[in-house]
């Protein structure tokens, strides 16, 4: 029976993928090892040698072990999906934010300093977020209405060695995220308990995706080579879309059944086919 390696993500894998011995492990938790061409991780409960890789780390704080396992993956050849030639352009929210912008879709206009002592040169009218290093998942982000708060703010800032963005505050009516497997495009609004809109999430609604933003993200999907790929979106009252972040490991909360299936499929195509095992 091969064997896949869930890295993170949630917990109804096993029953998914039943027809492979499936191991989960945390990736700050593991150490990884490339011998002779193949991979094998360890944690404290032990070491597997996978057939396959399903990479579902979510809102953590991004490491070097991170990046050190992606190489090894890239390395050994090992099917994963993402793959990690993909999930490595989008690891950090500058590089995935310039691979949107290249390709043409409506970002949200965005400004950057790499110390805090620069944010004073940064003009920005109230209210306005700052966030602060690779983080996702509503991690590492705070809306500041006023002057008083924004003291505030850049007093905490000082101590932080992370780059830290500055963009405009929108004022959404609806929080939309798009996702693509495969080329079967979903689309989803979500409403969150506060201004954050991806936590707490209390609604979602799944709708027909229009179809030029699917066209639109199945050429992203194309020009990264994604198996998986998400955008988020704020809509605004007005009708305008604003894409917050692309995202190569989206949560599948809020959607039906269907996709954690497609993705499943996607990874025994890639078993099926890699020459890993054979070696």
């Amino acid at each position: 029976m091969k064997k896949v390696l869930i890295i993170n993500g949630e917990n109804y894998w096993q029953d998914i993928l039943s027809d492979f011995d499936v191991t989960q492990k945390k990736i700050q938790d593991t150490s990884w090892i490339l011998k002779n061409g193949k991979l094998f991780v360890a944690d404290s409960d032990g070491v597997i040698e996978p057939d396959a890789i399903l990479w579902r780390v979510g809102a953590i704080k991004p490491t070097a072990i991170q990046t050190t396992a992606l190489n090894l993956i890239e390395l050994s050849g090992i099917p994963c999906v993402n793959s990690a030639e993909t999930l490595k352009i989008g690891f950090d929210r500058l590089s995935m934010l310039a691979t949107i912008k290249n390709q043409g879709l409506p970002i949200i206009d965005f400004n950057v300093v790499t110390k805090s002592t620069h944010l004073k040169n940064i003009k920005t009218d109230f209210p306005f977020v700052v966030k602060v290093g690779n983080y996702h998942g509503g991690f590492g982000k705070v809306l500041v209405e006023d002057e008083k708060k924004w003291q505030d703010i850049k007093d905490l800032l000082f101590v932080t060695e992370d780059y830290i963005t500055v963009e405009p505050y929108i004022n959404y009516k609806r929080d939309i995220r798009y996702i693509v497997i495969n080329n079967k495009v979903w689309a989803m609004s979500r409403r969150g308990k506060y201004w954050k809109a991806n936590v707490e999430t209390t609604d979602f609604t799944e709708f027909e995706p229009l179809e030029e933003l699917s066209s639109k993200l199945i050429k992203l999907q194309n020009k990264i080579q994604a198996d998986i790929l998400a955008i988020d979106i704020l809509e605004e009252e007005n009708g305008k879309l604003n894409i917050v972040e692309y995202n190569d490991i989206p949560g599948l909360s809020g959607f039906s059944d269907e996709l954690k299936y497609e993705l499943a499929e996607v990874l025994k195509r890639k078993i099926a086919t890699s020459e890993y095992s054979k070696l």
